[in-house]
């Protein structure tokens, strides 16, 4: 049994009986959907059919085509069906409730929400919260779909082939194909249990990483021919702008490798993806090496996430935006650069 699991086994202990009780369960994703909060909720939502109770699965659109294959995909609404409102709501992995991209307003008074999340800036908004991060353990859960597979082992619910196959993609998206930091030895561990299930480790790398449309490709090579590095390559960005994807056909789903890409460059402490949303709103995706903590860069803009890997919504024009992030990173840099070195 995870050491996280132990930890929390008051909160474990009421959320089996929430379940126990429940006859209809709502299970919400977050917006920008990946595959962590998708394969929790559709592995969740299995889960719970097995045990006699109805699920909802509700992310905000657009999904990802990336992971269309996903087991269950096409269960996934935008709206519960009509007079349909569930006393209880599973909320995975979102670090608080405005990740919900507007489906809360779904949450009826009179329901009891249940936060299932990794992040340490979690701002803890359920009734019930089961946060698996950083100040709980030595070795903190690397994806939320390891809590899931702690939990309904915990429960001792069948782990199916599809269910496994959900979660481990969870697991293997949010360890970046187990190349990130946050592989750790329990992320490993998990990875080869879910392979136990029945989980083809090889089949779902392949459908994430060697599925792509042509289109992500061509706005991956324009976003990247633009890139700019500064301050003797320790921080490096890009930008995603609606230009470019008018010109590439793709949509924004399709960047999200791109931050990936510039983290690859060797000495560098922060990379950051700058996105193009509206006239006065540009998404931040943020990661960093070394002693900067890219949810602390994040933190500025409301945002949130890990230590090596954040995200945040600034409520500025996509230059404005370019120039206080920039401006940010290069504090956070420039603090933990060791003495006598030059602020370039």
């Amino acid at each position: 049994m995870a050491i996280s699991i132990s930890e929390l086994s008051d909160e474990v202990g009421e959320l089996k009986a929430l379940l126990d009780s429940a006859r209809e369960v709502l299970i919400i994703g977050h917006k920008d959907a990946d595959g962590d909060t998708l394969g929790c909720s559709l592995a969740f939502a299995e889960a719970l059919e097995t045990q006699g109770k109805q699920a909802y699965v509700l992310i905000p659109p657009p999904l990802p085509d990336l992971y269309c294959w996903l087991p269950g995909f096409d269960r996934v609404v935008e709206a519960p069906p009509a007079g349909v409102d569930p006393a209880l709501v599973l909320f995975f992995d979102a670090g608080n409730m405005e990740r919900s991209g507007g489906m809360a307003s779904y949450v009826g008074d009179h329901a009891t929400v249940v936060n299932i999340d990794h992040h340490a800036s979690n701002s803890r908004f359920g009734d019930l919260n089961l946060i698996d991060a950083e100040s709980l353990t030595q070795e903190p859960a690397s994806a939320v779909g390891q809590m899931c597979l702690d939990l309904l082992e915990h429960f001792g619910w069948p782990v199916t082939a599809s269910i496994a196959t959900n979660l481990y993609t969870a697991l293997m998206t949010d360890t970046g194909g187990f190349r990130h930091e946050n592989t750790t030895p329990r992320a490993l561990a998990d990875a080869a249990r879910l392979a136990r299930y029945g989980a083809d480790p090889g089949y779902i790398a392949a459908m994430v990483y060697k599925s792509r449309p042509l289109t992500t490709l061509r706005l991956q090579s324009l976003s990247l021919a633009a890139m700019q590095v500064e301050m003797e390559g320790r921080l490096a960005w890009a930008k995603v702008s609606k230009k470019m994807l008018r010109e590439t056909g793709a949509v924004m789903a399709e960047s999200e490798g791109i931050i990936d890409t510039l983290n690859s460059i060797a000495g560098l402490q922060v990379a950051v993806v700058f996105k193009e949303i509206g006239a006065q709103l540009t998404k931040i995706s943020v990661r960093t090496r070394g002693k900067v903590d890219a949810a602390a860069i994040c933190a500025h803009y409301g945002g949130g996430g890990h230590l090596r890997a954040a995200g945040a919504e600034v409520a500025l024009a996509m230059e404005d935006a370019i120039a206080t992030v920039r401006a940010t990173a290069t504090e956070a840099i420039a603090e933990h650069a060791p003495r006598g070195s030059k602020r370039k």
